[in-house]
Parts: structure tokens; sequence; C-alpha cells
């Protein structure tokens, strides 16, 4: 008798523990708070929310094959938020959502999952509305939906939401990286840019102001710009952040010279001068400009390169050059012949003042005889300065002239000097005596050549 209830026993907690079994693998209905991240999240931590603040938070479910029992082919899950637990006096509501119908090639009853096992996810999310607290501190909202439309099912439809509830926060600011800006004028450089801030509590997002302001002119170096930011319950916030104004521009030449070509008779070579450029820059009012060589040096026959260099206050530099040509030409010698009756070299013509003199000459240009060009005869006291010119006109392979000394100082020793174009070619000497007729001049009457 004892031995058959106790296998009456046995038999009844097998059948319980195999009903358990069957029931404990079942399709699930697992929530999922986080539609991006891989598998079902069941809890959510929305960190830190501000009292009384409002939350919405969309939540899917999916339909998972497991064990033998299964959601009828054509059925559809309705899912409707049922039980809650709320931290304080925070409130929680929840909309329905819907999964299938359930195909018609759902895992038929009693019989096992494929693998990987199939699932169908909600037609559209349980849109919670979460509420927070008015008082702070740490909490969490539980919340339970139920399922109808279909059996065959077995686990839960939940899910959590952490919060950790606080008072007024300070706002947040956000301010521009440092900034590297190139100048624009000797002053520097103005300088935009756009802060914000963000508050948990002001529905109005504060306005931050900093010092210098945005649009201010910056000037060359390094500046901290100092921002700060009040919200509605008296919260400040502070930062900075670095503009540094550069100068990076090189000057400008302005005026350089052209290549010069210049000629001189001393084999060593000449001095030549020119006017040096001046520079322009943004940023430097007025940038050093050096040349070399200089103007008014002294420089050789050949090409000299000159270069000018434009400095400005922060080092940039920018050189241009030009080229002077020196050629070397051969001096001209120049000399005279004179007529009678004026005598050889280093003789004197003696004649009585107020009478005319012939005068006669031809000037050689390195012993080449000049025939055409502006002829002179210049007459001058013998030490004096007071002179007087008067023209030379060519004909009969000549210069010539009849020099009336009448228009001279009266009685003394002149020299008259004889030039083409400038360019002395020989002189002599006559004295002017009294009206009474002179004595025959002893100077050599005939005309020498070169």
């Amino acid at each position: 008798m004892n031995q058959r209830m106790i296998r009456r026993a046995l038999t009844a907690a097998l059948a319980a523990a195999l009903l358990t079994t069957l029931a404990a693998y079942a399709d699930t209905v697992p929530a999922d708070g986080d539609a991006v991240t891989p598998g079902n999240q069941t809890t959510i931590d929305l960190g830190n929310r501000s009292p009384g603040q409002v939350v919405t938070w969309p939540v899917s479910f999916r339909l998972t094959c497991a064990g033998l029992s299964h959601a009828t082919p054509g059925a559809t899950v309705t899912l409707d938020l049922t039980s809650t637990t709320v931290p304080g006096d925070g409130t929680v509501t929840a909309t329905s959502a819907t999964i299938g119908p359930v195909p018609a090639d759902w895992t038929a009853a009693s019989q096992g999952c494929p693998t990987p096992a199939p699932t169908i996810v909600s037609n559209d999310p349980s849109v919670v509305t979460l509420t927070m607290p008015t008082t702070s501190g740490p909490g969490t909202f539980s919340l339970l939906w139920s399922r109808s439309g279909a059996t065959g099912l077995t686990g839960s439809s939940a899910m959590s939401f952490t919060v950790n509830v606080v008072g007024n926060t300070a706002p947040t600011l956000h301010l521009p990286s440092d900034m590297l800006v190139e100048a624009t004028s000797p002053a520097g450089a103005v300088v935009t840019w756009s802060a914000s801030a963000t508050d948990l509590e002001d529905a109005t997002p504060p306005t931050p102001t900093c010092a210098p302001a945005s649009g201010s002119t910056f000037a060359l170096g390094l500046t901290t710009v100092q921002c700060s930011v009040s919200d509605g319950g008296g919260m400040t916030a502070t930062g900075s952040f670095l503009v540094s104004v550069e100068d990076t521009t090189i000057p400008t030449l302005v005026g350089m010279p052209a290549d010069q070509h210049l000629t001189t008779s001393d084999p060593g070579g000449t001095t030549f001068a020119y006017t040096a450029p001046t520079a322009t820059d943004l940023a430097d009012a007025a940038p050093s400009v050096a040349c070399a060589p200089a103007s008014g040096s002294h420089i050789g026959v050949g090409t000299t390169t000159v270069t000018c260099t434009a400095t400005d206050h922060t080092g940039n530099r920018a050189s241009a050059s030009f080229q002077v040509d020196v050629t070397y030409v051969a001096p001209v010698v120049w000399t005279a012949s004179w007529g009678e009756p004026v005598g050889s070299a280093g003789s004197t013509l003696v004649a009585n003042a107020g009478r005319t003199i012939p005068v006669k000459v031809e000037m050689f240009a390195n012993g080449v005889e000049q025939t055409r060009g502006a002829a002179l005869l210049s007459v001058a006291p013998c030490g004096g300065n007071a002179s007087v010119t008067v023209p030379l006109a060519w004909g009969a392979e000549q210069w010539s002239r009849h020099l009336d000394t009448s228009v001279l100082g009266g009685p003394g020793c002149y020299i008259a000097t004889a030039s083409l174009d400038g360019n002395v070619a020989g002189s002599f000497r006559f004295d002017l005596r009294g009206s009474a007729p002179a004595a025959p001049s002893k100077a050599t009457p005939a005309k020498t050549k070169p």
C-alpha cells in the first residue's frame, strides 16, 4: 500500500516537473530599450535629470522562438503597460505596441526552434513617458507590459530605467577651439567666433559673454578669451580659449630701380647712384629697406647686382634685385691746331686793343679732325673768370672767326679757348696793348697739326 502511494506521488511530481519545463521553454517577448546595441537591453540608465523633467523613450519588443510552446500562426500579440513602480512622486505612461500577425511558417507546436532562433520585431515601439520626481536622489522606474492575442508565451516583457535626479545644475559652455589667424593690419586682426551654452533646467539656453568679445581687434601675439554664463538658477560656468594672431605675410617692395648701363673712362670703375625702393606691409606700417651696394658706392667695370631687402617688424623678408653694367670707354684726347696769326704752342700773340684778330683753328679728337658740331671760342682775362663766348664757323677746312677785341675789357692778358660740343680742344694767349700799333708778333705763323 505504501509503495503504491509512493509510486503515484513520484508519477505526479514527474508530470508536474514536465509541465513546468515545457512552459519554461516557450516563445518569449523581451523588451529592448536600445535598438542600436545588439541583444535586448532591459535596463536603461538615464543619467542625471532635473526634478520634474519629462523624458520620452521608445521601447521595442521581439517575439523570439524558444522551447516547444509557440505563438499561434496568424495571431497578433498586443502589449499594454499594466504594472509600474516609480520613485517618489514621479509618473510613467506608455503607448501600446503590437507584434505580428505571426507568420504561417512560424514553428509548429511541439517542435523545437531552428538555429539561429527566428524573431519578429514589434510593428512600432511603445513610447514611454517618464516624469522625474521633484525630490533629488537616485531612483528606478520599473515597467511591465501584459501580452494578449496569443498563447504559448513565457517569460515577462519588462523594462527598468535608472536615474539620478539632481537639483539645479550649472550650464555647459560650448566654446571654439584655440584659434590661429593672420594679421590684416598693424593693429592685428578682427577675430569673430560663436560661443553658446546649454542648461538642463532652463527652457531657453543662457547666453554666454566673452572678453574680448567676438569681432574685437586682437593684437599680434597670444590673447586669452575668458567666457562665462549663468543659468536661471544662478549657477555659473566659465571657460576660455586662445587666439593667436601672427604675421607671416612678407612685405612688398615698391619702386625697384630698373637695370642701369653706365660708361666710365676710369678703368677702376665708377660711382653710381639710384633711388632706393620703399616697402608696404599688412601688419607693419613702416618696414625697413636696405640695399647693397648702397647708392653712392663705387663699383668696378662689369656687371654688379644690387639686392634690396625689405624686413617687417616680425622678421618677414622680401628681396628683389637689379643689375648695373659698367663699360670702360677710353678717354678722348682733344687737340687744336691754330692758323696764323696765332703762333705755336707756348707763344703769345700781341695786338693793339680794339683790333680784330682773325682766329683759325682745326680741332681733333684722338687725332681725327672734327668738322661738325657746336664750335665755340671763349675769351677770358688771364687769371680771371669773366669771359666772352662767340661761335666758330666751319669753312675752308677749318673753324674760323674774326675776334673783335673791342668787346673785351681793354689792354691786358687774355686766354682764348676753342671747344667743340663742350670738349676743350686747345687755347692760346694774347696780349692787348694801347691803341698805338704793336710790334710784329714773334710767334711762328705756320699752323701745326697733331
